[in-house]
């Protein structure tokens, strides 16, 4: 979310190759060093079917929870580092496969890689942070799922929950660490009737102190968090026919860590050479630049006094939080930042109910998978960071001057609820035809307000339509109570039906194809809002001529009573007409002509349905029992978004489609080595990417589709145990992703005109595409915006490489075992945007952990100390989220010169290690 928000307003194989279990099964809840010893069969619940992992065809990863104990994979940027082809935004909760995946935080741009815990959709894969306490296995199947669920154009991920046991079962685990850290978990377990089992479970966990130190005088942050957790689980077979599985939880995480909270930093200087910037901040080019700030006469920074534009008002004096700080810290040390309000992130309500009930029939089950699920997310957090409190602009003698304070609140909301029904019908006899049919209902409901205000510059309560009417008479706007300037939201639902099909035919003991159908019909509705109102650069520095050669600020004439002005609907586009917004022929996706509401706010109503009939089959060669082959084809959809939320031309975006060629190989030799070996291709059509644009030089964000893209790449994975408990895990993705369509059009009098079905985008943080690697069309204007070609660049967060390998030796002494581990990860450069550009890349890091678990006799108990990042290096999740700024602390420029770059990286935890005790009553 770090740098998504901006956008608002500017292979195969078994990784976890120890004690597996079906998924029906009931697994043991601790971790079992001596599990992870042998290589034995992992079953998974590929497309809808329990099947060896050694013969599903599809490239699938999977963690049990003892491999996890082991290892150390403790969060869902562990599993990224094991996984092949696999990436996850923390900050956004956003899951790629192979290059694939959601770019935006628009709740209408669905999730590439379908979620589900325990076959239930759910949003996200956070999930996968839980420990083996709560999971007992992970699988990550890359490439297009068309065999139940969601839509999954990427892929999907299964999260297992551990089952009730029969037999009484009850441990508790408590963990401390660095910063503060320290957990508790508990789980409890057994048969409370005949054929029917209970299981109770929950966590508290706590982080106190930050990863970040704020310079400003405010809190940490970084990972700051309180989150409990509690759910239940039942397990009913009242007789051998009938099974009823479900699950209730209930969780609640607040503090200045999680999903959206500061996990990163800016690498270079603040703008403070210019009193507005359209890119520096949320809601720039509408209000004031907090740092311009520094360039006060007395108190500020010397430098950027010196460097200010001269076109812009004087600051007088400034306030700041901490006099010592006068331009960015992160670049001295980037676990250091200044910031007046601190970033609040909290999830209430987060709750969910969801089950399977199951009937057993002569040669075919009957099961049902339902639920519901929903919470209320709130973010609260500074617009940028800044050590500034307030300043004053010069004024003349007589006028009282305007004082800026820029106390940017970014309110952020979403509140989600859905319900998902799968109804499917399966054969289960021996028979070499094998067969599954089913039924998929999912409904949605959210409403996503995006709110930026500064509730101390009073000029914001009553905006004016005409600065000629300033001071404040005839012209007033709606009142502005809450001193937005920027007002974002949207109400949507959504419903996707879908039904599906597959089929399988065993010829022999060698060969056998399968085939899948899936239709499915999505419909989105719903309503946006928006209003802008500004208070920045053109009206503050407008020249006013005063006689004698003299020519004044438009602030300096008016100073406290300069004027805010409403404009709502030169920003939004009232008919819907694409391009115009002046006529009556509603745009693709506008249901309704937009309206200016008495509130001030602009008001449309959106919807669009959608259909496709995707499907895929594979063949597959087993030569002999420890060789498998497979050949596979899947065709992947996902359904048309919005961008909502800002009234804007063209909101909707056509739909994706994915064409997937998979060929994979699994080896076993004896039960030491296993190799399991994928290649692909992807043929990606209409990627839907968002871009922003400046519209009245604010910067907002917009949705395109991408003609043609590709993904190529090859996965391997490997478990080797060379002597007796001694076990190495390795995994290595190489992924080269490119986008294949190119910019072509005319150009006349400067002027470039698009053709049509090409790919021609301006660059915002360039928008003159004079930095290295820029790739203007010909024959431009050099001093205006340029459109340029991105043909050939790669797919944002797709490393292009990707290596990680895990030791692990178990030592046995009469009185327990001690498993030593040590893992080591390497990840290429990522990509922020499709520009490839030196500010929009995460270069390549590594990584190295070391864990040590001692488990006592009987399996009571287990005391495990682990470090990670053991050499404290600097590790980024996802690509960079570049910024092109006007100014710095010492000058300021044009975009025709070149803007100032600076990344916005996404870091991942620095060194963190602790201890950690488990012990079992029964």
């Amino acid at each position: 979310m770090y740098k998504h928000l901006l956008l608002l307003t500017c292979a195969a194989g078994a990784l976890g190759i120890s004690a597996g279990v079906s998924y029906a099964a009931t697994a043991e809840a601790s971790s079992t060093a001596e599990g992870a010893t042998n290589v034995t069969e992992i079953v998974v619940t590929a497309e809808k079917r329990e099947q060896s992992l050694q013969k599903v065809p599809v490239a699938v990863s999977v963690f049990t929870g003892a491999q996890r104990d082991v290892i150390g994979i403790a969060s869902v940027q562990d599993v990224t580092n094991y996984a092949p082809g696999f990436t996850y935004d923390p900050g956004n909760v956003h899951a790629y496969i192979r290059g694939v995946g959601r770019q935006s935080v628009n709740v209408t741009d669905d999730q590439r890689v379908s979620n589900y815990e325990d076959e239930f959709y759910v949003y996200s894969p956070y999930g996968l942070a839980k420990s083996s306490l709560f999971l007992q296995q992970e699988q990550i199947e890359r490439g297009p799922q068309n065999v139940g669920g969601r839509n999954a154009a990427a892929g999907s991920i299964d999260m297992i929950s551990v089952r009730p046991t029969e037999d009484p079962y009850a441990e508790v685990r408590g963990q401390v660490g660095n910063f503060g850290w320290h957990e508790i978990e508990a789980a409890v377990s057994g048969q409370v009737a005949p054929g029917l089992n209970v299981r109770l479970a929950g966590f508290d966990k706590n982080q106190d102190y930050g990863y970040y130190r704020n310079l400003a005088g405010g809190p940490d942050e970084g990972n700051v968090v309180h989150e409990w957790y509690v759910e239940g689980q039942l397990d009913w077979k009242p007789n051998d026919k009938f099974e009823v599985w479900a699950r209730t939880f209930f969780e609640v995480w607040n503090g200045r860590g999680d999903a959206g909270s500061r996990v990163g930093y800016e690498a270079g200087s603040w703008d403070e050479t210019n009193l507005t910037d359209a890119n520096s901040y949320v809601g720039a080019g509408l209000f004031i630049n907090p740092n311009y700030g520094y360039s006060a006469v007395v108190g500020g920074n010397p430098s950027a006094f010196l460097g200010k534009n001269p076109l812009d008002p004087i600051v007088t004096s400034v306030t700041l939080a901490n006099p010592a700080v006068r331009n960015n810290p992160s670049m001295i040390d980037h676990n250091t930042f200044a910031a007046t309000i601190p970033r609040n992130v909290s999830l209430n309500n987060y709750d969910d109910f969801n089950w399977i009930m199951t009937y057993h029939f002569d040669g075919f089950d009957v099961k049902y998978n339902g639920g519901f699920q929903g919470y209320n997310y709130y973010l609260n957090y500074d617009g940028v960071d800044t050590n500034v409190l307030s300043y004053s602009l010069f004024a003349i003698p007589g006028v009282t001057p305007l004082t800026i304070n820029p106390l940017i609140n970014a309110n952020y909301n979403e509140d989600d609820w859905w319900s998902s029904n799968d109804w499917t019908i399966q054969s289960t006899n021996d028979s070499p035809l094998q067969w599954t049919a089913g039924a998929f209902f999912f409904y949605q409901r959210y409403n996503q307000p995006y709110e930026v205000n500064d509730p101390l510059q009073p000029q914001l309560s009553q905006p004016i339509f005409n600065p000629a009417a300033a001071p404040v008479g005839a012209n007033l706007a709606a009142p502005n109570p809450q001193r937005d300037f920027l007002y974002l939201d949207y109400m949507f639902h959504v419903e996707s039906i879908a039904g599906y099909a597959q089929a399988s035919y065993k010829f022999n003991d060698n060969w056998k194809i399968t085939g899948n159908l899936r239709y499915t019909y999505d419909d989105k509705w719903g309503t946006e809002s928006a209003r802008y109102i500004f208070f920045g650069s053109s009206l503050l520095s407008t020249q006013i001529p005063v006689g004698g050669g003299v020519v004044l600020p438009l602030a300096s004439l008016l100073g406290v009573n300069t004027p805010s002005l409403d404009i709502t609907a030169s920003q939004t586009c009232l008919s819907g007409t694409p391009g115009a917004c002046n006529g009556n022929v509603l745009g693709k996706g506008v249901t309704a002509k937009g309206v200016i509401e008495p509130n001030g706010y602009a008001f449309r109503q959106l919807g669009i349905t959608s259909s496709a009939v995707t499907g895929g089959a594979d063949i597959e060669w087993t030569p002999s029992p420890d060789t498998f082959l497979y050949a596979r084809y899947g065709r992947g959809y996902e359904a048309p978004s919005f961008n909502a939320g800002q009234v804007l031309p063209n909101p909707a975006v056509g739909p994706e489609f994915l064409n997937s060629y998979e060929i994979g190989w699994k080896q076993s030799f004896g039960k030491s080595l296993l190799v399991n070996l994928a290649a692909f291709y992807y043929d990606y059509e209409g990627l839907q990417l968002p871009i922003s644009v400046t519209n009245g030089g604010v910067t907002q964000s917009q949705f395109i589709n991408v003609p043609k893209s590709e993904s190529t790449g090859v996965e391997l994975e490997v478990y080797w145990t060379p002597i007796k408990d001694f076990n190495i895990t390795a995994t290595y993705s190489y992924d080269y992703t490119s986008i294949l369509t190119g910019c072509s059009g005319t150009v006349t009098g400067g002027v470039f005109t698009q053709a049509a079905g090409s790919l021609c985008l301006i660059d915002t943080n360039d928008p003159n595409a004079v930095q290295p690697g820029a790739q203007p069309f010909p024959g431009q204007n050099p001093l205006a915006a340029r459109d340029q070609s991105v043909k050939g660049n790669p797919l944002p967060d797709a490393p292009r490489n990707k290596f990680a390998i895990d030791f692990a030796y178990t030592f046995h002494w009469d009185p327990g075992a001690l498993t030593l581990s040590a893992s080591y990860v390497w990840r290429d450069v990522q990509n922020g945007t499709v520009f490839d550009r030196a500010y929009d890349n995460a270069p390549h890091w590594d990584d190295v952990d070391f864990r040590a678990t001692w488990k006592g006799m009987n399996d009571k108990y287990e005391v495990i100390a682990f470090v990670r990042n053991a050499f404290d290096t600097q590790q980024y999740a996802v690509g960079a989220g570049g910024v092109g700024l006007v100014g710095n602390a010492t000058s300021h420029t044009t975009a025709a010169a070149g803007l100032f770059e600076n990344n916005l990286y996404n870091l991942a935890p620095p060194r963190t290690y602790g201890l950690e005790l488990r012990y079992k009553f029964f």
